[in-house]
């Protein structure tokens, strides 16, 4: 085995916009109660999840509460290929502790409160586990991509490393002397996405209720970024023996971790529009959440070349070919302002219901590089800024919930999300981006990591719940949430060959992933 190159650079990049993204969304995560009304309580209130949504729901509290939750999440997935020739199936499950806080409830007047409280909840569980297998048309190869781009001079990190392995492994030498880049269509590929980690979010709430008419808060969140992706693509060469099934395979590893800290600020109200009525109206606003970040990546590329040697014998001669590039940068990213609006209604203390919409734009993600001078300052990405707003949307999220007390000890419930879609149906990779080194030097593509990307269709969220009064004081809360959501897989960008006159098109896979969660919260009232 060679070693073609080893390499450890040190770029001042920002992150790409598929990546961005994931850390910019959020899931429907809390005690079990909020998730078994689907989320849908931020007019309701009296919930200590909505500290993370509308804060004045904080304000309801008219007795001081502590609990903790808890559960366990079982994520599967399936990729439907070409005429569903091809399909894969994967999953992966764990174990989330994800909620844990107080609110403290001091009475200040004959009907008014005034309510501190602390949480922690898991604001974004990233374990999942995404393959796609499929099949590649017209010589079609990750290697035209890298072959073009190297002649342009654009090559980033990603592709001068699969240029140095792929290509150069299948150059071939002129009569004249000189070498000529090689470069081979592939017949399928495989395609893997391991994501695990999570974000934190420690929120701290102040919130009031005057004459039990109107309520207000607010929400001071630090939030936490431990997201680890490991992405495998290997390519199967086409042949070039009649009858082989492979002349070779192209195997490329990125390994990342992206760790840092953010803040955001939240403001919300709560009132009842008339007095002889628990009818309530909540409003709230949070601004966007300041992210201070830093991402490892180590990139691994191979490549087996497969040699028939001897045609009588048929002896194959195998060569190995390996680079690997480590790169470490610091950036700042800005997540979105959010919006959102709720009704809540109660009868009798019998039947409450709730409804919740939620607005924000995603296009408006904005990422900061890193430069340094006598000293290390921050400035506006824009290439990658504009990226973001041609790929990205505006995402609507709507809940709806109910609970239904059959008994008084008893609480049953119900609830539904419908979150829009982010991605355009044509967005793509932009693998010619430009990006800038510590001197302010431009590069061409440095973000590009990974090739692959996948559109996200609408997400759909259904949950179920029941709660228990076991006694004056504590409560047992039991949760089930059903996540669902579609996608396009592609293994890289499409791009014309003007040499070959065709286009290299990445054969698009379907996905589906589900997601079941069994979430528990244990309640005290004091």
């Amino acid at each position: 085995m060679t070693v073609v190159a080893l390499a450890t650079v040190l770029v001042a990049a920002a992150q790409e916009t598929y990546e961005s993204a994931q850390l910019a969304t959020s899931d429907l995560n809390g005690t079990a109660r909020y998730i078994g009304m689907g989320g849908a309580m931020e007019a309701l209130g009296a919930d200590i999840s909505t500290m993370a949504t509308n804060p004045a729901g904080i304000g309801l509290f008219r007795k001081s509460w502590a609990g903790a939750s808890g559960g366990i999440s079982f994520q599967s997935d399936r990729s439907k290929n070409v005429g569903d020739i091809l399909s894969f199936k994967s999953g992966k499950n764990n174990v989330d502790f994800n909620q844990l806080g107080f609110v403290y409830s001091t009475q200040i007047g004959q009907e008014s409160w005034f309510n501190v409280g602390l949480n922690f909840h898991k604001n974004r569980n990233f374990n999942a586990i995404i393959n796609s297998l499929n099949v590649l048309f017209d010589k079609s190869s990750l290697n035209y991509n890298t072959t073009l781009r190297s002649q342009d001079g654009q090559q980033g990190m990603a592709d001068e490393l699969t240029y140095d392995v792929l290509n150069k492994a299948l150059e071939t030498k002129n009569p004249d002397g000189t070498v000529t880049a090689g470069y081979r269509g592939a017949n399928s590929y495989f395609g893997s996405n391991k994501h695990s980690g999570y974000i934190s979010e420690y929120d701290v709430n102040f919130s009031a209720n005057f004459s039990n008419r109107v309520y207000v808060g607010m929400s001071i969140g630090l939030k936490g970024v431990h997201y680890n992706s490991e992405t495998d693509y290997l390519e199967n060469l086409v042949p070039l023996k009649e009858g082989a099934l492979s002349s070779g395979e192209y195997h490329f590893l990125d390994e990342r971790r992206v760790t840092g800290t953010g803040f955001d600020l939240k403001l919300g109200i709560i009132f009842r529009p008339m007095e002889d009525s628990p009818f309530r109206i909540g409003a709230y606003i949070h601004t966007p959440t300041w992210y201070d970040l830093e991402c490892d990546v180590r990139m691994m590329a191979s490549v087996q070349k497969f040699e028939f040697t001897d045609k009588k014998t048929d002896k194959t001669e195998i060569r190995d070919t390996i680079a690997v590039h480590t790169v470490g940068y610091k950036y700042k990213m800005t997540t979105p302002w959010k919006f959102g609006v709720s009704l809540g209604h109660t009868f009798n203390n019998v039947v409450a219901l709730g409804f919740t919409y939620e607005y924000a734009d995603y296009t408006a993600i904005k990422n900061k590089i890193v430069y340094y001078d006598n000293h290390r300052y921050y400035q506006d990405d824009s290439a990658m800024n504009n990226h973001t707003s041609k790929t990205l949307r505006g995402v609507s999220t709507f809940k709806v919930g109910a609970e239904i007390k059959p008994m008084a000890d008893v609480s049953l419930r119900v609830g539904y999300n419908y979150v829009t879609a982010m991605y355009h149906d044509n967005a793509y990779k932009d693998i010619k981006i430009p990006t800038h080194d510590q001197y302010g030097e431009q590069y061409m593509g440095s973000y590009l990591s990974t090739h692959d990307y996948t559109n996200w269709d609408a997400t759909h969220r259904v949950t179920v719940g029941v709660g228990y009064v076991l006694s004056k004081n504590v409560t047992f809360d039991l949760s089930y949430q059903f996540v669902t959501q579609k996608g396009t897989f592609h293994p890289f960008t499409n791009v014309e060959v003007p040499s070959e006159k065709f286009t290299n098109v990445g054969t698009p896979s379907l996905i589906k992933t589900e997601r079941h969660q069994v979430n528990a919260t244990l309640g005290f009232r004091f």
